[in-house]
């Protein structure tokens, strides 16, 4: 009876702590729908097909008001849209906070850190050379108006030293502690840059710090 009772005991311990997380999720839309690779998705005259869609996040911070409560348990996350999960970050314990901000991309202190693992793997795809750092945000796909072959587009975001700086910082007002959902909105970002003009960025240079500046913007709580 004692062992059954403890047992009893140490199920409601775990689905108790099973609780106590904060966890949020990450969801791409295009044109107020869910963004799916491989589909074509009108703007405009244009129809766009994303076919490949990775970013890095760091440096997960947490705030009440301008005070910070509590700091990512993960340096860096590598988002990856092949990988639904990897769209999911969880802390382990639960915190009240009302504003949460990341970086978009990789800091200069990582990028000249040397060779790392994890999500920061080269064979992840989203690293140059120890001269040009981390792919920050990786983008391509098939543009109807696009010159190039085949009409497509290739964005790799990245660049650690100045002039060419491409990490974002990114900052979002939050309505839960618990659980919520940040939408990143491609349609502004394709409003923003003509992919039909600025097709092939595959290099630090300054059509990546334009991209750069307006993928901070694309990002919400709000879904619109």
């Amino acid at each position: 009876m004692r062992l059954v009772f403890s047992m009893f005991l140490l199920q409601i311990f775990a689905l108790g702590n099973a609780q106590i997380v904060t966890k949020w999720k990450m969801t791409p839309m295009f044109n107020k729908e869910n963004l799916d690779l491989n589909k074509a998705s009108a703007l405009g005259k244009d129809t766009i097909t994303i076919t490949n869609f990775k970013f890095y996040i760091s440096n997960v911070q947490y705030f009440i008001g301008d005070s910070m409560v509590h700091i990512g348990s993960k340096k860096a996350h590598l988002v990856d849209a092949s990988v639904p999960e990897s769209f999911v970050i969880t802390e382990t314990t639960f915190f009240e906070f009302n504003k949460i901000k990341f970086n978009l991309g990789i800091d200069s202190q990582t990028n000249v850190s040397g060779v790392l693992d994890g999500d920061l793997d080269p064979t992840n795809g989203m690293y140059w050379t120890w001269q040009s750092g981390y792919i920050n945000f990786k983008l391509e796909g098939i543009a109807s108006h696009c010159p190039s072959r085949n009409h497509k587009f290739y964005w790799h975001i990245g660049g650690y030293l100045n002039p060419f700086y491409t990490m974002r910082e990114v900052l979002l007002n939050c309505h839960s502690s618990s659980s919520f959902e940040v939408f990143i909105h491609f349609e502004e970002l394709f409003g923003a840059i003509d992919v039909s003009k600025v097709y092939q960025v595959m290099s630090p240079s300054e059509k990546a710090i334009g991209i750069a500046d307006e993928l901070q913007k694309i990002f919400s709580i709000e879904k619109e």
